[in-house]
């Protein structure tokens, strides 16, 4: 790679960061287009954050991701935000351009995308998902959903006062949109009757508790859409639920390509090709 003063830069900014694969997906995806450009991880306490964001001001940056913990924080030190990151309150994409720094929100983008094929030609004003958890990727992918247009999203959480904040948040914006609901069995096993979709937001399954699981494997069925945003491991004990039920299923690694690829055009202009995003990740995961 030849770097030169007319280089783009970008980065993923975070607390900790050395996990990040997007590093790995931009490279490859800039190489692939002959682009002058390099992508890099920057690791960065909340103390030191406005002064990084005044640090790529005076440097060539076409733009940055935003990962944990700054996804809230940073929009004080940006100059706007795109209507949908306004409403969600959190920014995972920065675009830099014309001596502005504009605030994106690419998750709940690449979740819906995520899913598109496996839904086929089922409206979207037709479709009822449910969504385990309460953290900020729930956040920003249930706002998307509201926003998109579909018919309702429910959520579940071990604190219900927890979804009915969020639901209260999502209703505000998009009025009965959305629905909160405990994580009692009777409670999810009534959802899970007008539902399309389960979708699990919290982190059991994850590779330090790969046995664990959000919901019962007898309350899954077969003609429902089970969804993981978990991506390693790439086989959790709800997908392998679900899948011995004859459920359709998917994990995260789309979302992460998708919300991704979508920054990569907020940026550039260019849609990358998906299946080399796809292969490019795969590698890193390696």
């Amino acid at each position: 790679m030849n770097i030169s003063v007319n280089t783009k830069l970008y980065a993923v900014i975070g607390d900790p960061i050395a996990q990040s694969l997007s590093p790995q997906l931009h490279n490859g995806i800039f190489a692939a287009n002959d682009m002058d450009a390099v992508y890099f991880p920057i690791a960065v306490k909340s103390r030191d954050l406005e002064k990084l964001v005044q640090g790529f001001r005076l440097m060539n940056f076409g733009g940055f991701n935003i990962t944990k913990p700054h996804k809230i924080e940073i929009i004080k030190y940006l100059d706007g935000l795109d209507p949908l990151a306004e409403k969600i309150g959190a920014v995972n994409t920065v675009v830099c351009r014309d001596g502005k720094m504009i605030g994106y929100n690419t998750d709940g983008f690449g979740f819906i995308k995520s899913i598109e094929k496996k839904l086929g030609q089922q409206s979207k004003e037709e479709l009822t998902v449910l969504i385990l958890g309460c953290g900020g990727a729930v956040k920003s992918v249930a706002m998307a959903l509201a926003d998109g247009g579909i018919k309702k999203v429910i959520i579940a959480n071990r604190t219900f006062e927890k979804a009915l904040e969020l639901v209260t948040q999502i209703n505000e914006n998009w009025p009965g949109k959305a629905q909160a609901i405990s994580m009692e069995e009777a409670e999810l096993k009534k959802a899970i009757a007008e539902v399309t979709v389960i979708v699990n937001g919290t982190s059991l399954g994850m590779a330090d508790a790969p046995e664990k699981t959000p919901i019962s494997k007898r309350l899954l069925k077969k003609e429902l859409l089970v969804y993981d945003m978990i991506y390693s491991p790439p086989m959790t004990q709800l997908l392998k639920d679900a899948k011995a039920v004859g459920a359709q299923t998917e994990n995260g690694l789309e979302m992460l390509l998708y919300q991704g690829l979508l920054a990569f055009e907020l940026w550039t202009g260019i849609f990358p090709d998906p299946e080399l995003g796809k292969k490019l990740l795969e590698e890193g995961i390696g």
